[in-house]
């Protein structure tokens, strides 16, 4: 929320000092000192706490933030010495008459509410009441009542909360939200995220999406474009473990030990630890992870969550995500392989790629400048122009060997949440395990085949294409009457599913590769 004194406007979401409507430039380093002055007016703020909040990472001495100071008020103009006054061996203070600021830096506190998704009840919680939304997508099982049990994400989320009302939720399986007993699959996850955001009103967000969380984050985006403004990548990754043909992932020996952590040691916080390494020194934080840990997921839960964790795998998908993106790296990240970031980066159509120094693999403690830097690019960024609506779907496709019941095939489509396209016996969903249910029922029995691919589609009226389709269709072809194929990128996401695959021997060629197909049933 922009901040009002006489005739200056302090806007931290476009990071602009203006007076009388009209922006003044300022040096970053200029603005930060400035508005964390104005954010903290009501008191004195000593030198040393600007050093460590403002510069932590920085060769900063005292000298410098008297610079600061004196650009500061050169700013401010003739009243500058005026508003911003020194308190010799103490520090400084802004004394201006605020007229308008963030009313969450003064009431910050977390009022969890539920929504329903399914017979899942999902925790959420709003903070502020700006014009902007801002969904925080937390990595694996970092609950949101842990951000407000540290001094450092307690700011950060209050840093959020000033550029516009930010939305948090506890996933399934973790924090507040109902425990489950069957691993989560994406398309769950979604559907939790879709109603958490009906539920607060919410039409278009920028998504924050932090580490594991960047899965959901860049589904969200890419399947629903018109309720996403922006997207901000956070210590992210397309791929969880390695393979041959990606090797920024974790090793399989890496993925067992924390495993057998999780069984034998799970509520001591080891897991979290390297989220921050910086912050290891102060026993605040090795509390604070531990806490972490416990409100978080039990080990059971956590396992699960793990395993889904395993399955992820996004390469394919990156193109269809067309909103404004930020992807924000650390180059010595001790959690994730710092090449996942440009890797995002270089996939994600027009993404703007921001490497961070230092070892801290999420930006909540020490990187939290780079984080609302980011959230404040993608609002100055004029909303995407959606290209005659194309997003990221699931498509079935039907290949008849006889004769059709085009009424079944209809009725059993709208039951589980799809489109049928005009004239055709092809339809898209928004979640790759109804289009896999919907094929095998309408199998069972009938003299039909089917494909199903995960990929781009295009609607224009009426209308609709994309060589999703055309993948689809050519399994379709190749599958035998009463069957379902489908492509190995469904397969990657759809975790905890009760659907069965089975490697088959075609490879299908998709835009200068080869789709391998696998036949899909459900679990006895």
């Amino acid at each position: 929320m922009t901040i009002v004194f006489d005739e200056f406007e302090l806007d931290p979401a476009r990071r602009e000092l203006r007076v009388h409507g009209k922006a003044r430039p300022l040096q970053p380093q200029v603005f930060d000192l400035l508005l964390y002055l104005v954010e903290n007016h009501e008191r004195v703020v000593p030198k040393r706490e600007l050093l460590e909040t403002l510069w932590p990472d920085s060769i900063v001495t005292e000298s410098s933030i008297q610079r600061g100071v004196s650009l500061a008020r050169s700013a401010l103009g003739e009243r500058g010495p005026a508003l911003i006054q020194t308190f010799p061996r103490q520090g400084y203070r802004f004394v201006g008459k605020i007229q308008k600021a963030g009313k969450t830096r003064a009431n910050l506190s977390l009022q969890p509410r539920y929504a329903q998704s399914g017979d899942v009840h999902i925790a959420y919680a709003t903070l502020g009441d700006g014009d902007i939304d801002i969904v925080v997508v937390h990595g694996w099982i970092m609950p949101m009542r842990a951000m407000f049990q540290h001094t450092k994400t307690r700011a950060a989320m209050a840093a959020l909360a000033a550029i516009g009302r930010v939305i948090m939720f506890d996933k399934r399986g973790t924090g507040l939200s109902d425990r489950v007993k069957e691993l989560p699959s994406h398309e769950q996850r979604m559907d939790d995220l879709r109603v958490v955001l009906d539920a607060c009103g919410s039409r278009q967000a920028i998504v924050v999406g932090s580490s594991e969380g960047g899965a959901l984050a860049m589904l969200h985006a890419a399947t629903y474009p018109e309720r996403v403004r922006g997207l901000v990548l956070c210590g992210a990754f397309a791929r969880m473990t390695r393979t041959p043909d990606y090797p920024y992932g974790y090793a399989a020996e890496d993925m067992e030990k924390l495993k057998g952590y999780i069984r034998g040691g799970w509520g001591k916080g080891a897991s979290l630890q390297a989220i921050t390494p910086t912050e290891l020194s102060d026993p605040e934080f090795v509390d604070w992870v531990a806490f972490a840990e416990q409100e978080g997921a039990s080990p059971g839960s956590a396992l699960d969550l793990l395993d889904m964790n395993i399955q992820i795998d996004l390469r394919e998908l990156l193109p269809a995500i067309r909103v404004p993106t930020v992807v924000l790296q650390a180059a010595d990240d001790k959690m994730i392989h710092p090449d996942n970031g440009p890797y995002l980066a270089e996939h994600i159509p027009n993404a703007r790629y921001v490497e961070t120094p230092g070892d801290d693999h999420v930006f909540f403690f020490r990187r939290q400048r780079e984080l609302v830097d980011a959230v404040g690019w993608v609002v100055s960024q004029d909303p995407p122009e959606l290209e005659a609506d194309r997003f990221l779907s699931t498509v079935l496709v039907a290949h008849p060997h006889g004769e059709v019941d085009e009424d079944a095939w209809l009725a059993k489509v709208q039951r589980l949440r799809g489109h049928v396209v005009p004239g055709k016996l092809q339809a898209y969903f928004d979640g790759p395990i109804r289009a896999m249910r919907c094929g095998v029922a309408l199998a069972e029995g009938t003299s039909l085949s089917f494909g199903v691919h995960t990929g781009e589609v295009v609607r224009r009226g009426t209308a609709v294409a994309g060589t999703a389709f055309d993948v689809a269709e050519a399994m379709a072809a190749k599958a035998p009457a009463g069957e379902v194929w489908a492509s190995g990128v469904v397969v990657g996401l759809v975790p905890g599913s009760d659907l069965q695959f089975q490697e088959t021997k075609e490879k299908l060629p998709a835009q200068n590769r080869e789709i391998t197909a696998f036949s899909v049933t459900l679990q006895s």
